[in-house]
């Protein structure tokens, strides 16, 4: 179970960082960063001027709005394309791990507390002669959990993050 643990971990590990790397190479990321900010500001603006009850300021600001939406649209696009490139050998990558290990279903990491996702309890129980030992979880939970882990990691360090 550690090597399985280990390889979903690298594997994870390894698809962040290419689909990062990628990211880096086919998109403008400091455009992208620089029409986020702008958008976010004109949002906070928009939604100032609503609270205060700014009708002329909130007027004009609705007339930006659709370019302020076509500019994001663009940028959101711009993110997709190397992500769409990228799926179908994710996935393939994804059922050779799973073939590889016994099944998307296999227990590949173990952890002596449960974890849940909101109401959903991620782990199933492990006992050994009826003592509770840990929780198990699946190729599909732990390859989430590394995922989640590292990508947030990479894109800093790559500066691929969206703001």
């Amino acid at each position: 179970m550690p090597v399985a643990t280990l390889l979903v971990t690298a594997v994870a590990l390894l698809l962040s960082l290419t689909s990062n790397t990628i990211t880096r190479l086919f998109t403008d990321v400091d455009r992208a960063r620089r029409i986020n900010t702008e958008v976010k500001a004109f949002r906070d603006e928009l939604k100032q001027a609503i609270q205060t009850k700014d009708k002329a300021k909130e007027k004009k600001l609705k007339k930006r709005e659709k370019q302020m939406m076509e500019l994001q649209m663009k940028v959101t696009k711009e993110r997709m394309k190397p992500m769409l490139l990228f799926w179908v050998p994710f996935i393939a990558v994804y059922y050779l791990l799973a073939t590889f290990l016994g099944g998307y279903d296999a227990i590949v990491a173990v952890s002596p507390i449960p974890i849940n996702l909101f109401i959903i309890n991620i782990g199933v129980p492990i006992e050994v002669s009826g003592s509770l030992v840990g929780y198990g979880f699946s190729l599909f939970w732990w390859y989430l959990i590394s995922s989640f882990a590292f990508s947030a990691i990479i894109m800093k360090l790559l500066g691929t993050s969206p703001s």
